[in-house]
């Protein structure tokens, strides 16, 4: 792998243009936009030890989004010639699963896109200049996943869900907390996402079986709508079902 470093500001990947490498980010940060129809949508912003432009090892596609580093970045470059070398004799049967997964989330980042634009505007009472959130157990089960301790989070979207009891299921699973839960399951394993775009914090279900409720709302599993907005001061959140142990407090 090569290492490279770039200033802030700078373009790492260019949304529309070609490529076959993608990044290990091993220091700074980084911004993910995607062109809309009046601005750039921010989809998420990466830290050290995230990888980004996995997508150019596998298909041969336009990039779906731009990256631009937010700070001094240094990065390691591995190329397409790099991964398919590191699959060896596996690449025809791994290969395929990959593209067709890849081809799954670019139309998720395309959907959550298109309903940001349809929903539009902030809330009335938006959550201007604020940068983070607190994030603590409510009850029992939820404190110890957290550990005992408040979580002070400043990176966005900050993805939650069940940890994974087999090393192979971490392929398909991409969280910053991971929650142990057991049978039956009211953590999903990619369960839903604390988010911030245009100064406006909110939920989102990531696709969860037994749904989220926010503030008394239940957004996800059986019901299509899978956004919740969260208000300044203090919020609930369940992963699962109402009587799901996991029941947290969101402090904007």
């Amino acid at each position: 792998m090569r290492e490279i470093r770039y200033r802030p500001g700078e373009t790492i990947i260019e949304e529309g243009t070609f490529g076959d490498t993608a990044y290990i980010l091993k220091s700074g940060g980084v911004e993910v936009l995607m062109k809309t129809e009046h601005a750039n949508f921010r989809l998420a912003t990466l830290e050290a030890e995230e990888i980004f432009g996995e997508m150019g090892l596998i298909e041969d596609k336009p990039r779906s989004a731009s990256i631009v580093s937010k700070s001094e970045v240094i990065v390691d470059e591995i190329t397409r010639e790099d991964f398919l070398g590191l699959l060896e004799d596996k690449k025809s049967f791994i290969i395929p699963i990959l593209r067709a997964f890849f081809e799954r989330l670019r139309q998720t980042n395309d959907l959550v896109v298109r309903l940001e634009n349809q929903i539009g505007g902030r809330s009335s009472s938006p959550a201007e200049n604020v940068t983070q959130v607190t994030f603590s157990g409510l009850t029992e089960e939820a404190a110890e996943a957290i550990k005992g301790k408040e979580l002070v989070i400043t990176k966005f979207p900050y993805k939650i869900g069940r940890n994974s009891t087999h090393i192979s299921d971490a392929i398909f699973t991409n969280n910053d907390l991971g929650i142990d839960d057991h049978v039956p399951y009211n953590v999903s394993k990619n369960h839903m996402s604390i988010n911030l775009h245009d100064d406006q914090f909110y939920i989102l279900d990531r696709g969860s079986s037994l749904g989220t409720i926010v503030n008394g709302k239940q957004i996800g599993g059986n019901i299509s709508n899978y956004k919740a907005v969260l208000m300044p001061g203090e919020n609930s959140v369940i992963l699962g079902s109402s009587s799901s142990p996991f029941q947290f407090k969101i402090v904007i």
